[in-house]
């Protein structure tokens, strides 16, 4: 079990935020997990980002069976809305020390939370050799690279999702209390006498703790949990990530990403110029062999022109493949 001491300070700075990163994060868990409902698309989509974009310490950090990942990729929203910019320069800008506790963690395990440890990955283990605040810029500069390729153009449909959640969240405080709203949340939190327990094969008390942050995700079914209950460097406020419950009133569409794939649409969006394989691969941070052969595939079926003009030849998208974008699926 691990429990959560609700003094007044925690309860009067109870607050819902809506994070990028953790949303982020949430989607890169579906890499580990395929139990998710509706992850299939989005999972595509990940793994599709990540192989192109070559983000190889994402990668490694979320392939297998660990029991933690590194809390400082998720940090604590400071306004209910956080920026993007904001939360990387956070995970860039990380205490040394802590990243390197964290990373310890991992490696190692915490037999007091009955966190079980594992060998690092390669990936891993090179990136720290160059030092903490390399791995951090890395780290931060990969999270980036995964938003714009994957997370970004559908952001606006999550955001709403996420804020009509909170809101649903709000009126059940409103008629029902804190506690109410918080049983709410995964079936497995509970609050008796003045502590809000989880019910988890690890275990830990976090006492002392000045607020708690409420995150909704839309890519999980479980709660996951950002706390310090064994004491840390720079040690963190508690922040839980809970399933995004979606209302009878939204409904699911496919996507251009989910017909095409995550790259051929980015490609396609591109292409409402003439552009060369060099430049599309600069753009999008793919190999030209990445970008060739997903072009082919392009102009195979009719949604790209290829022209060769002296020694270059540019694509372009076509009208059919600008009705393509332009139709909701």
């Amino acid at each position: 079990m691990l429990h959560l001491d609700m003094d007044r300070a925690v309860v009067a700075n109870t607050r819902f935020a809506i994070s990028p990163l953790s949303t982020a994060i949430g989607a890169l868990g579906l890499l580990r997990d395929n139990t998710s409902p509706g992850g299939g698309g989005w999972r595509g989509r990940i793994q599709e980002t990540v192989r192109d974009r070559r983000l190889v310490l994402l990668g490694s950090l979320f392939s297998g069976s660990w029991d933690y990942v590194p809390d400082f990729l998720t940090p604590q929203p400071r306004t209910p809305a956080a920026e993007l910019q904001e939360e990387l320069h956070a995970v860039a800008t990380v205490d040394a020390a802590r990243l390197r506790w964290e990373l310890q963690a991992m490696a190692r395990g915490v037999s007091e939370e009955r966190l079980a440890g594992r060998t690092v990955p390669v990936a891993v283990r090179d990136a720290l050799e160059q030092g903490e605040h390399d791995f951090a810029e890395r780290a931060a500069a990969e999270l980036h690279q995964l938003w714009e390729g994957a997370v970004a153009p559908q952001w606006m449909a999550l955001r709403t999702l996420m804020e009509e959640d909170i809101g649903r969240r709000a009126r059940t405080t409103a008629r029902h209390g804190l506690s109410g709203m918080l049983a709410t949340l995964h079936p497995g939190l509970l609050w008796s006498d003045d502590q809000l327990s989880l019910v988890s094969r690890f275990r830990g008390r976090i006492s002392g703790s000045t607020g708690l942050v409420l995150t909704p995700s839309v890519f999980t079914t479980d709660l996951r949990v950002v706390i310090d209950s064994i004491p840390g460097p720079a040690t963190r406020q508690p922040m839980f990530a809970y399933p995004c419950r979606r209302g009878p009133e939204t409904r699911t569409r496919p996507t251009v990403h989910d017909l095409l794939g995550v790259t051929r649409a980015r490609l396609l969006s591109d292409l409402h110029t003439g552009r060369t394989t060099t430049e599309l691969s600069e753009r999008h941070f793919l190999t030209t062999s990445t970008v060739s052969y997903h072009l082919g595939i392009l102009h195979r079926t009719g949604l790209v022109t290829r022209t060769r003009t002296g020694q270059q030849v540019l694509y372009q998208r076509t009208h059919r493949g600008t009705d393509l974008l332009a139709v909701p699926l």
